[in-house]
């Protein structure tokens, strides 16, 4: 298995993680990443995987941000 297949399933595992706990603790995680907190879900990856999770997760959330009105979920 190549290094960048092992990196998206880390990817899309801890996305996964996250965005099972729902839309508005995936904009709190995001905040507390870009923050540099410490984040279960990512806790046991390396600092590149983190970055690409956190890339992944604004991909996603960016949908709901463009519907009208924005994401109802949104942490303020």
């Amino acid at each position: 298995m190549n290094s960048d297949h092992d990196l998206m399933n880390q990817v899309d595992a801890c996305v996964a993680r996250i965005c099972d706990l729902g839309c508005a603790m995936v904009y709190r995680t995001i905040e507390r990443m870009e923050a540099g907190e410490e984040v279960a879900e990512v806790a046991a990856v390396d600092d590149a995987t983190r970055q690409e999770v956190l890339l992944e997760l604004k991909a996603v959330m960016s949908v709901y941000d463009a519907r009208d009105g924005g994401a109802a979920c949104r942490v303020e």
